[in-house]
């Protein structure tokens, strides 16, 4: 007697759908324009599968057919493609001195932004949360946005984030700890929140969108007030057992260095990042060693910095050797443990250009002469504006619509 397979629940049956669902819709965001043979071919599913699972994303609003594809025979074939303006979502970037909040489309594009500004030392988690609803809501009503409009948000945290639970484990900038930071903005904001890592969400985006994409294997370092990574790896995100897997600039490179933020003596960050060499900064101007007198270092900004650089200041060139040396063993040393294809760095801290750079490549380069080089990773250095943070914070959202398309 025959043996009898057991059938598939609803629930398998709904869940597949849902898996064939997501991967058609990467498929037609990868390739951009592609025909429904082409989209049976490269998912292995059926080709009444797909024209089932299409016409329902057509009529979603989430693709739509463009031109004819070229003649290969018969009837020319009708190209699928994402619809741009079928979904909205907000990203919203946390930095240490404003609020960024912008409106991007299914494919990431920015629709609109509202700024901000931020002029206290401190807020607690509470009325943080309060600002950026705030910001939100302005950001919708200045754009002519509703609330069912908008899909859901995404914020980018500069600190370790655990997302699975939407707690922040630890952000320098105002010494919080172990906050659910995406309950309470849910609760004012009644949508749909996902929290990140900064440079997490930004290794996403540049996965999806960037220099990233088509990449397994990368790295994204972030120049900021402090040194960020984010990790792709066989394709996915690193995150690790508490979200903390990619804080590089908390990579110890001398325990008798400058104190870090976290407490420790000699991260990474204690020497490259923006706050750090603004600290080192400070203390050039009160021993007489800058150009402009007069200079108040209580009130010394990074633009500051940035522009004596230019100036030619030799000590704070000094600084930045060294800051760039420091940068650049730690890269080394992610690029042998890793492997990745590529290393991207970007940030506002780029704009020191070469005073930093030069540095960073001469350490790897002395460093790649032995039998583990890295002759095979390229480097990519990629100018920044703050607005990109909030962008890329606005993907990360995007990725939860392409993963699940029957979140709407």
């Amino acid at each position: 007697m025959a043996e009898t397979l057991p059938k598939k629940s609803p629930t398998t049956r709904s869940f597949q759908r849902a898996m064939h669902r997501s991967n058609i819709l990467s498929r037609i965001r990868t390739s951009g324009l592609i025909s429904r043979t082409d989209l049976a071919k490269k998912t292995g599913l059926s080709q009444a599968s797909v024209t089932g699972i299409t016409a329902e994303l057509i009529a979603e609003g989430l693709i739509e057919e463009k031109q004819p594809g070229a003649y290969e025979g018969g009837r020319r074939p009708t190209l699928l493609a994402i619809r741009a303006d079928g979904v909205h979502v907000i990203g919203v970037n946390m930095a240490l001195d404003q609020i960024r909040v912008v409106i991007v489309n299914f494919q990431a594009e920015l629709k609109a932004s509202h700024v901000v500004k931020l002029e206290k030392e401190s807020y607690g988690p509470e009325e943080l949360v309060d600002i950026m609803a705030q910001a939100i809501q302005a950001c919708m009503w200045e754009a002519n946005f509703s609330k069912d409009q908008i899909s859901g948000v995404g914020v980018g945290i500069p600190g370790p984030v655990d997302s699975v639970e939407g707690i922040i484990r630890f952000l320098p900038n105002y010494g919080w700890e172990e906050v659910p930071f995406r309950e309470m903005l849910h609760e004012k904001i009644n949508h749909p929140v996902f929290i990140d890592n900064s440079s997490n969400n930004l290794a996403i985006a540049e996965s999806w969108f960037g220099s990233g994409k088509g990449v397994d294997n990368f790295l994204v370092i972030t120049l900021e007030n402090g040194v960020g990574a984010g990790m792709v790896i066989n394709g996915q995100v690193v995150r690790g057992t508490l979200g903390i897997a990619s804080e590089f600039g908390h990579l110890c490179v001398s325990e008798d260095g400058p104190l870090c933020r976290c407490g420790r003596k000699g991260c990474i960050e204690a020497y490259v990042g923006n706050n750090a060499l603004i600290r080192d900064s400070r203390d050039l101007v009160r021993k007489g060693m800058w150009s402009e007198k007069g200079t108040d270092p209580d009130t010394l900004c990074f633009n500051d910095v940035i522009e004596e650089l230019d100036r030619g200041n030799e000590a704070l060139e000094e600084l930045y050797r060294k800051a760039g040396d420091v940068l650049g063993v730690g890269i080394y040393n992610m690029i042998t443990m890793l492997n990745p294809e590529l290393v991207i760095i970007t940030g506002k801290g780029v704009r020191a250009g070469d005073k930093l750079f030069d540095s960073m490549q001469a350490a790897i380069e002395r460093l790649k002469k032995g039998k583990f080089g890295y002759a095979r990773t390229e480097l990519v250095i990629q100018d920044w504006t703050d607005g990109d943070w909030a962008r890329e914070s606005g993907t990360l959202v995007l990725r939860e619509i392409y993963k699940s398309p029957f979140f709407k």
